[in-house]
């Protein structure tokens, strides 16, 4: 399996408190980000799924959520935490800078090829909380760079997204994050391992 790649010299984390005070969030409030094409309209996304696990949270006043991929719904849901929805991002500068400004990536999808997102939002030193299966296997360490829920159980995936803000060793989870991504999926090691397989496929053709 040859994984997406990605520019880890583009995609590096950018100083939390200058992110944070460039896109108008606070500065004294734990950060949960949520972002997708159709955030909150594609039901894969697993929208439904993380808003179930942020009712389960919603005695912690100190949480703030953050969505890209979607604007404000006109009913949007009390999801019991104030929630600052900041449309669609059309530039890796304002992925950099959104990865960066917050404190754990949620990628709650029941369908996923790969985990773009999760493994942009690791190269920018966020740890990222995901249900555990499919792509996002390959990305996610389990309390090593995030934490991998029992597929679909949202009160595991809410129990993900207390253990990420609340760890300990915090600033080594996302210290691991960026160099479990850079490792495997600079896109100059995926390119290596495309000119690999080609060499292997040529060879086994003789």
């Amino acid at each position: 399996v040859i994984p997406n790649g990605f520019e880890p010299d583009i995609f590096k984390p950018f100083d939390k408190e200058k992110a944070r005070e460039l896109w108008s969030l606070p500065h004294y409030k734990k950060l949960v980000l949520f972002g997708a094409m159709g955030a909150t309209s594609d039901p894969r996304k697993g929208f439904k799924e993380l808003s179930e696990a942020l009712q389960k949270l919603k005695k912690n006043s100190d949480i703030e959520f953050v969505v890209f991929g979607s604007s404000q719904p006109q009913n949007a849901p009390d999801l019991g935490f104030k929630t600052h929805y900041l449309g669609h991002l059309h530039d890796d500068v304002s992925l950099v800078t959104l990865y960066s400004a917050v404190d754990v990536m949620v990628v709650p999808s029941l369908q996923e090829a790969f985990g773009q997102t999760a493994s942009e939002a690791m190269a920018c030193g966020t740890p990222t909380v995901a249900f555990g299966h499919t792509g996002l296997l390959d990305i996610i360490d389990h309390k090593q760079n995030g934490y991998l829920s029992k597929p679909f159980d949202t009160t595991d995936l809410a129990n993900g997204i207390k253990w990420l803000l609340n760890a300990p060793n915090y600033d080594e989870l996302c210290k691991n994050a960026r160099e479990k991504v850079v490792r495997e999926f600079d896109s100059r090691v995926v390119a290596g391992k495309y000119v690999e397989l080609y060499k292997y496929i040529l060879h086994s053709r003789k």
